[in-house]
């Protein structure tokens, strides 16, 4: 048949495309994930650049960059990249799901890869609060405001709409599927089918995330920028911020952000803030996405099962439990837990996975059975017909039936926190227990000295960052005694850049 150099053709292209995203990101991740930063980010160039004009998927490779790019210490390549990540998913900030809905339920008759990826909720929250510890390591706090009022927006966005939005998709699903005389019920009641499913996913199942959306790291970032501002209306707004991660966190991991809220309503009743030690801890790496196969029942004599593929949570269980903060010659302070990101990536995942295992089986099952249709009209014409539509019908299955892996591989694990007020020495240690050990490290005596490390794995250097927020204003005490009577200006703004 002439047509089977181009057929073949076809099955390469389509084999090629079948390649995940994290598929094409291992040499940068396995790079990355040894802590070797600079050339994991060296390597990541060529996808940057291939990707550079993607308007499917360019925003998931600025987020990727973004983090890479900040472990590796080019603050300026990591704010352009999360600039640019956050320009493209700016405008559905304000689209009305409908135009989100409609592209999706296009897609089931190709592949959901083909979508342009616009993130997640917590892919628009964390791009926020990656890119506010960038200002503030640059010394633009009020530019770091900017950046925690938008993660707060995109937060208030998904508790509008995103339920609301996952229901209407299912519905236009199933109009979808009527309009090709598909009915997926059966398939979706199947107890076999239900119980593979449910085994495969019954790691993530299990989570349980924050309420309505929430990430505790973006909102007791929240809390620091009140205390940032040295001022009664950013120091109410933070202790707001710290009281609601107190009542997100479970009860053994609340007691250090139950400080910091004490600390910010003793200020409102006058006292200065004392200069602070905050150290965050970035470790091991969130959950990634694999490809699930399963034969499942369409109940249709013709085509009684098809091959389908159906995305799964996968967790890595490399990381750093722990780490202690340390005052040179004092005392010191044992992390606890602020965010558990598998959990946040899981609540959304779960809440989105009905719609996608219904999109699934419909996307399958209609695809399978035009192709059976297709392939016997031609075969009761001829039989050279018959092949072509036959190899066609491959080429189309395998080129359709793959899961949407997309899924931002380089956020973290875990977030730990350990915070202290400046020891007498100006000096702290930081030790995971991993052995990694980052320090001395000189704290500022008139603010806040913040401390941000990312171990991907256990036992790997650490990239760390110590970033000087000094309190505006500030006026230090005249002898130590005097330290709790310093006093606390009251600047018009709420981020004044020093």
């Amino acid at each position: 048949m002439t047509s089977s150099p181009t057929l073949v053709g076809l099955l390469i292209v389509s084999l090629c495309g079948a390649c995940s995203h994290t598929d094409r990101m291992k040499p940068t991740l396995d790079a990355y994930t040894r802590g070797e930063y600079e050339k994991a980010l060296e390597v990541y160039q060529p996808l940057l650049r291939d990707r550079e004009d993607s308007e499917k998927d360019r925003t998931l490779y600025d987020l990727e960059g973004g983090v890479i790019a900040m472990a590796a210490g080019d603050r300026a390549a990591s704010m352009k990249l999360f600039e640019d990540a956050y320009s493209r998913m700016r405008p559905y900030l304000d689209e009305k799901a409908e135009v989100r809905i409609s592209a999706e339920a296009a897609a089931i008759l190709t592949n959901q890869t083909v979508i342009p990826y616009v993130g997640t909720t917590y892919d628009r929250i964390m791009e926020s609060t990656y890119q506010a510890l960038n200002y503030y390591a640059a010394g633009e706090p009020s530019k770091a405001g900017v950046e925690l009022r938008r993660a707060y927006a995109w937060q208030q966005d998904a508790v509008e709409k995103r339920s609301d939005e996952i229901k209407a998709l299912q519905a236009s699903a199933a109009q979808t599927a009527r309009s090709h005389s598909f009915d997926p019920s059966s398939t979706l009641k199947d107890p076999a089918f239900n119980g593979a499913l449910a085994n495969a996913n019954a790691t993530s199942l299990a989570m349980v995330g924050y309420t309505n959306f929430a990430i505790p790291y973006a909102s007791w970032l929240e809390g620091v920028a009140g205390f940032a501002s040295n001022q009664n209306s950013g120091i109410a707004q933070g202790k707001v911020a710290f009281d609601r991660v107190v009542g997100m966190l479970p009860e053994s991991a609340r007691s250090m952000v139950a400080q910091d809220a004490k600390l910010a309503a003793d200020a409102l009743e006058g006292a200065a803030l004392p200069p602070l030690v905050m150290a965050v801890y970035e470790t091991g790496r969130g959950p990634s996405l694999t490809e699930f196969k399963i034969q499942i029942p369409l109940f249709i004599r013709q085509v009684p099962y098809v091959g389908a593929a159906f995305p799964v949570l996968t967790m890595h269980d490399a990381y750093s439990a722990g780490f202690t903060l340390s005052a040179e010659g004092g005392t010191s302070v044992t992390a606890v837990l602020l965010t558990d990101m598998d959990a946040v990536v899981a609540e959304e995942f779960n809440l989105k996975l009905p719609a996608i295992i219904t999109k699934t089986i419909i996307s399958s099952g209609i695809k399978a059975t035009a192709t059976f249709f297709a392939q016997n009209a031609a075969g009761k014409q001829n039989s050279d017909a018959a092949i072509f539509m036959a190899l066609a019908g491959a080429i189309y299955q395998v080129a359709t039936n793959s899961a949407d892996l997309r899924i931002w591989n380089t956020l973290p694990k875990r977030v730990l926190y350990a915070r202290m007020e400046r020891p007498v020495s100006g000096r702290v240690t930081l030790l995971g227990a991993d052995g990694v050990r980052i320090g001395p490290i000189e704290c500022i005596p008139n603010g806040i000295t913040l401390i941000h490390v990312r171990t991907p794995a256990p036992g790997v250097p650490a990239a760390s960052q110590t970033i000087h927020i000094p309190y505006p204003n500030w006026v230090a005490p005249s002898t130590s005694a005097d330290a709790g009577n310093s006093s606390r200006a009251q600047p018009a703004t709420a981020l004044i850049p020093h």
